[in-house]
């Protein structure tokens, strides 16, 4: 099968138009057609969001560094590509990527009475190709709903691991405890806020399943510049992430605790691939400067919580030389994360996609992300700072097209 039919095929299946339409019990069907593709393989959850990805990164690359083949199936490529998986820190090849779906269809095709949504066989897919390439570890990024989980085909799980999850965001505490009553060995909280650890103790309890906390009081910055941060953590010294973001440090004491956690089932984790791994990961979406000066940033940021670790890490990097104005690239369907940049004058807005009612004025309308770039290339060469956030997949696609409109 060549690459293009194995991408039309994928493209022919309909997308849920509702999440309710997920059915697990295809999903599972689907995967024991498929030969029961779990066995044999360590499962850890996370859920979505930048602290989410930031973390299965940085785990992925800690358990890889040590030889084991890892999988990451995240739920925020596009269902009808490679990037619905990544296979040791990559995209699959395209010969490897024609075989499973090859192998997927043909099973397909003998269960022809089921109707199977693209969320569906993408997951199953993905699966298989961690089958296929001989995971010994599958970590699901996103991969749950409020309503549904693609990836409880695999639960219990060895590890499930939980970033900042708000208080107020009940969906997401709600998404991660769906996860530890499915079944886990252990649990790892970056969250100790009342109303979340309430609801993860709780779970943890109901199950009888350990539950451990990151410290930060355990954390203290050794260094720091605008690409780079060395930290200790928990007495020891020597750990560097490739970005200073507050959240991603976080998400670092996580990956800590949880390579921790892997070790006390018995796995050779030495301190010296913790630290490795750690320094190495890269694709975190978390804080990169573009460029000093004038001052371009791109990170990843859903929420008004992960918007202010943005600033507050800005602040840190830039000190003095932080910019009073800002232009702001952010999705036209997230306006209302601006509320965090309070106290800061926003020279302009531009919105990528259609722009929600606004009373603003300041807003320039992009259609697609090309179209922002260019955007911000312009106002670069005019001296003009810029600060862009919002979902991973946004700070992720725009920085490639900024680079590319630099000429990189």
């Amino acid at each position: 099968m060549k690459y293009v039919n194995s991408l039309k095929y994928m493209n022919s299946f309909e997308a849920a138009g509702a999440i309710s339409d997920v059915s697990q019990k295809r999903i599972r069907e689907l995967c024991l057609s498929l030969g029961r593709i779990n066995i044999g393989t360590s499962s850890v959850f996370l859920p979505a969001g930048a602290s989410g990805h930031a973390t299965a990164v940085m785990l992925e690359s800690v358990i890889k560094s040590v030889g084991y083949k890892v999988g990451r199936i995240t739920g925020v490529g596009d269902y009808d590509s490679r990037e619905v998986v990544y296979l040791d820190g990559s995209i699959p090849e395209i010969e490897e990527y024609n075989r499973a779906v090859a192998e997927l269809k043909a099973t397909v095709i003998k269960n022809s009475d089921e109707k199977y949504l693209k969320e569906e066989i993408s997951f199953a897919l993905a699966l298989l190709l961690c089958k296929m390439h001989g995971c010994e570890y599958i970590i699901f990024e996103g991969t749950s709903g409020e309503d549904y989980s693609l990836d409880a085909v695999c639960a219990p799980y060895d590890l499930v691991v939980i970033p900042t999850v708000l208080d107020g965001d009940k969906r997401s505490t709600r998404i991660a405890c769906d996860a530890i009553k499915r079944g886990s060995r252990e649990v790892i909280s970056g969250n100790q806020k009342k109303g979340v650890y309430d609801m993860i103790s709780n779970a943890c309890v109901t199950g009888g399943i350990r539950l451990n906390f990151t410290s930060k009081i355990g954390f203290e910055v050794e260094h720091m510049s605008s690409i780079k941060l060395s930290f200790s953590y928990g007495g020891r010294s020597g750990y560097t992430v490739k970005s200073p973001s507050v959240l991603q440090r976080d998400c670092a004491m996580l990956v800590i605790e949880s390579a921790l956690a892997i070790r006390r089932d018995g796995i050779k984790l030495p301190w010296a691939s913790i630290s490795s791994g750690l320094s190495t990961a890269s694709g975190c979406a978390c804080f990169e400067v573009v460029s000093a000066s004038p001052v371009v940033i791109i990170d990843s940021a859903g929420n008004i919580s992960e918007t202010a670790a943005l600033i507050s890490t800005m602040n840190e990097v830039f000190g003095q030389g932080t910019p009073e104005s800002l232009s702001v690239c952010i999705p036209a369907d997230a306006l209302a994360l601006l509320s965090a940049l309070e106290g800061r004058e926003i020279r302009n807005v531009i919105a990528v996609g259609e722009a929600e009612n606004t009373k603003r004025d300041d807003i320039i309308s992009c259609n697609s992300m090309g179209d922002a770039a260019k955007e911000i290339v312009s106002l670069m060469s005019g001296g003009g700072d810029a600060v862009c956030f919002g979902s991973v997949e946004f700070a992720l696609e725009l920085k490639q097209q900024i680079l590319k409109q630099m000429g990189y």
